[in-house]
């Protein structure tokens, strides 16, 4: 499913919304205080029934999988693994063997390997296990919420460390290439509480003429490997489809 578009999403899903809108319509223009404040039983006669509608909706969505984009800088070596093998969820053991693949090819040597696997925040309960993918196109976070995964191999958990690091910072910047790998990411592997469903049926209501300024755009961390079946391909760099996808042709200093 893409959520943006509600062509992409099974007939069932369209089905539910479809019984509950007038349910969501109501619960989100109290929200807004657009309609006439409900009663104290009536408010929370609504409560309940949204919260049992929003769980049904939560249940309806488990089987399917989400279009979306994980921002990052990867070596030739790592795109192709992906292609073959999917995506494991990044921790301390993973990052070790990745540097370790740097330096076995020649990319960093033994001293700068070690600085890297003893500096890092990969262990950390907020990283290990969670692979974070955008389901918009990246360009709507702007430069300054994406362009950092780009810059930098190895991920948040290591260039956090290492950014202001005149040696190792500078090594991570010319190490592969950035890139977008496009996943279809099991909604079951989100963690239960996404705020997911509710961007589901905010969009629903949209379509159909509800003005809102919530947000509709999703972020989320995926806790499942990614098989290589879910993974569309990898954009990188020198693909045009990349600048479009990051509007990174327009960012200062220039992405390489």
């Amino acid at each position: 499913m893409i959520l943006s578009d509600e062509g992409t999403w099974p007939a069932e899903v369209v089905r539910y919304l479809d019984a509950h809108r007038e349910l969501f319509w109501t619960w989100e223009a109290q929200r807004r205080s657009d309609a006439e404040p409900l009663g104290n039983e009536q408010a929370r006669r609504l409560a309940h029934e949204y919260d049992v509608a929003v769980d049904g909706l939560r249940s309806m969505l488990l089987p399917f999988t989400l279009h979306g984009y994980h921002c990052t800088r990867l070596t030739e070596a790592e795109i192709a693994h992906i292609l073959a093998c999917g995506m494991r969820p990044p921790d301390r053991a993973f990052l070790c063997e990745r540097i370790d693949q740097l330096r076995v090819t020649g990319m960093i040597d033994e001293d700068i390997a070690n600085r890297l696997k003893e500096q890092n925040q990969a262990h950390e309960s907020s990283r290990a296990g969670m692979i974070w993918f955008c389901f918009f196109p990246p360009r709507i976070a702007g430069q300054d919420g994406i362009e950092r995964f780009f810059r930098s191999w190895g991920g948040e958990a290591l260039y956090n460390s290492h950014e202001r690091d005149p040696l190792t910072g500078r090594i991570l910047t010319v190490i592969g290439v950035p890139c977008l790998v496009e996943v279809d990411v099991p909604i079951a592997s989100f963690p239960r509480y996404t705020f997911l469903d509710e961007r589901f049926y905010r969009q629903f209501l949209i379509n159909r003429g509800f003005e809102t300024s919530e947000p509709c755009e999703h972020e989320d961390r995926g806790t499942w490997s990614i098989p290589p079946v879910n993974v569309r391909r990898i954009i990188r760099f020198s693909d045009p489809e990349f600048a479009a996808l990051t509007d990174c042709n327009g960012w200062i200093p220039p992405l390489r």
